[in-house]
């Protein structure tokens, strides 16, 4: 009951407050991409791309309460200017486009998938309410994936983009508890472990494998729908510019 109350008074917190535009909006602006993608697919695939997109649409819809209890606990920092969770999230807006050309894949065999499962194992090991390991071993995961990609001729989009989601706010997650003075380090943990979780649990892999069939048709399913998320660049710059800065600060909480 107490958390429920807690929930409904966090909804209420968004109506009254005005609401920041991340997570939630996030999910709906993929809701409604996939929409139009599904029917435009349909033409290419006559109608077998269908399922994909329906179980996406279902699982992002399925997300809408929990994001929007995740945009409600930033509001007082967002109002501070700490940008958590409304930063944590890029604009649906920035993928390829229905039209990107896509060089046709190779076919995603048992061989191919068990060592694309392989990629993830050091990351599903980090611990994950630790945002520096967690970091690093993205880091690591998306190079791997990277080349893993062009060897194989491939393609693992929704696998990258989960990869790339988790380590942008673990990441930005370290600078939000300099920021605060350490007040947003539970909200950063949550969406750290909601993340983490996601990955483990939702096997992102195998709507890159159901994704395959079309993929070697030379239809870009996922690689042309979901957006590029610039957790590398901004893992280089902390590496090259913040990182010895945030560890002594983040020492002293």
């Amino acid at each position: 009951m107490f958390q429920y109350l807690k929930t409904v008074i966090l909804m209420s917190a968004v109506l009254l407050s005005g609401c920041v535009d991340g997570f939630e909006q996030h999910l709906k602006d993929a809701i409604e991409l996939y929409q139009q993608r599904k029917d435009q697919y349909a033409q290419q695939t006559d109608g077998a791309s269908d399922a994909l997109f329906e179980k996406l649409i279902t699982t992002e819809t399925l997300l809408l309460p929990v994001a929007a209890t995740f945009d409600a606990r930033a509001i007082p920092f967002v109002k501070q200017g700490v940008m958590i969770i409304a930063d944590d999230f890029v604009p649906m807006e920035d993928n390829l486009g229905f039209n990107y050309p896509l060089a046709n894949a190779a076919a995603f065999d048992h061989q191919l998938q068990h060592q694309a499962k392989q990629l993830l194992k050091p990351l599903n090991d980090t611990p994950a309410d630790d945002a520096i390991a967690i970091s690093a071993a993205v880091n690591k995961t998306l190079l791997a994936i990277k080349d893993f990609e062009q060897q194989q001729q491939v393609y693992l989009p929704m696998t990258k983009h989960m990869v790339e989601s988790l380590g942008f706010g673990a990441l930005h997650s370290l600078y939000y508890r300099s920021d605060s003075n350490n007040r947003s380090y539970r909200l950063g943990q949550d969406l750290m472990l909601l993340q983490a979780m996601a990955i483990r649990l939702g096997n992102p892999l195998s709507y890159d494998i159901e994704a395959n069939v079309f993929h070697q048709q030379g239809i870009g399913i996922l690689v042309n729908d979901l957006p590029y998320i610039p957790f590398l660049e901004h893992y280089e710059r902390y590496q090259r510019e913040d990182q010895a800065r945030l560890a002594r600060c983040l020492s002293s909480f």
